[in-house]
């Protein structure tokens, strides 16, 4: 036996998949959102080709605003990514039910990188040592011992359930840094 407790990148995975499904989801069903439309989305399902998981949720605002969120959840890292991008939806729309049959793929387009944020990453100020060091992210820290590890797993299901019902403090925070790119119900720039 090790003097060090060690975790399976497997069953690394699977904590951090088990924690976005357990407090993540429902928090952000409760803040409006859910799961994309689209015919191309992503709720959850393993991927083969990344080695892991990804979601994709989406909620209408003031009828013209698209606000979307994706989670990424990848085998051999310690980290739930999640990414917010806002667009400005023209014609107006009222309801996320009338995507179903458009695709997905196109908000992956360089031109709508430009104003996706990390959340707990891009959306700081001032030096990324001083983020980096003392406040918190989307990761399951160091550990060495098992207690460690029951640890660092808690404090993590306590941000994503705290950042997923506050979600609005992230959008507000995005609209400080960005303006939404207008696209029609398709995707394409307007």
């Amino acid at each position: 036996m090790g003097l060090i407790y060690k975790v399976e990148n497997a069953a690394l995975l699977k904590t951090r998949n088990e924690i976005f499904k357990e407090v993540g989801i429902p928090a952000l069903l409760a803040n409006g959102f859910e799961p994309d439309p689209y015919k191309t989305s992503w709720h959850g399902e393993y991927d083969r080709s990344i080695r892991g998981y990804i979601y994709q949720f989406s909620r209408i605002s003031q009828e013209k605003y698209l606000e979307r969120i994706e989670i990424s959840i990848i085998s051999g890292e310690k980290w739930i990514k999640i990414f917010l991008n806002i667009f400005e939806v023209k014609p107006n729309l009222s309801s996320l039910s009338l995507l179903k049959d458009f695709d997905g793929l196109k908000f992956s387009e360089l031109a709508f990188r430009m104003t996706k944020i990390r959340l707990r990453s891009d959306e700081y100020m001032g030096p990324p040592l001083f983020y980096m060091l003392f406040l918190p992210e989307h990761k399951l820290g160091s550990f060495y011992t098992k207690w460690g590890y029951n640890r660092k797993t808690e404090k993590l299901r306590k941000l994503i359930k705290s950042d997923m019902e506050n979600i609005d403090g992230f959008i507000e925070r995005w609209h400080q840094l960005f303006f939404p790119i207008k696209i029609d119900w398709q995707g394409n720039l307007k």
